[in-house]
């Protein structure tokens, strides 16, 4: 498979891996607001006040994780896979000896094409280390040596 349609693959696995996500989170926000803020007469003896607060911070949470989820969708589209990078750094899609990654967003690990990838950012330990390296460049991270393998 060329670069950019590796790339493509990867982008488009990570978009879907968080519209997934953002789906459940979306899901489990209504579910809690149909539960908590619902019609206020048929409130049972078994949700408390305590109860509804618990239910609506957690709300609050989801919404917050929501958002971000959201943030991180609009960053992913500002990538280009027909821009092709020959050193690690934000929009690359790196592959090491150790693991796969997409440089983008932190995220789960998601599947594209068969490979498991980790979304990370540029701020996170190991693209600290790999970050402005070419292929066959190394760099240790927590005792754990990655070598490049390929970069797109």
């Amino acid at each position: 498979m060329d670069h950019t349609s590796l790339k493509r693959s990867v982008l488009k696995a990570a978009r879907s891996h968080l519209e997934n996500t953002l789906a459940d989170l979306m899901g489990r926000i209504q579910d809690l607001r149909s539960v908590t803020i619902g019609d206020a007469n048929a409130e049972s003896a078994s949700q408390t006040e305590s109860t509804k607060g618990s239910d609506v911070e957690l709300m609050n949470l989801l919404g917050e994780q929501q958002v971000t989820v959201q943030r991180d969708l609009e960053t992913l589209s500002t990538i280009d896979p027909a821009v092709r990078l020959d050193v690690v750094r934000f929009g690359a899609v790196v592959h090491t000896d150790q693991y796969n990654f997409l440089i983008a967003v932190s995220m789960d690990d998601f599947d594209a094409g068969g490979k498991e990838y980790l979304g990370v950012t540029t701020k996170a330990p190991v693209m600290q280390e790999l970050s402005g390296r070419k292929v066959g460049e190394k760099a240790t991270v927590n005792g754990v040596t990655y070598t490049i393998l390929d970069i797109c």
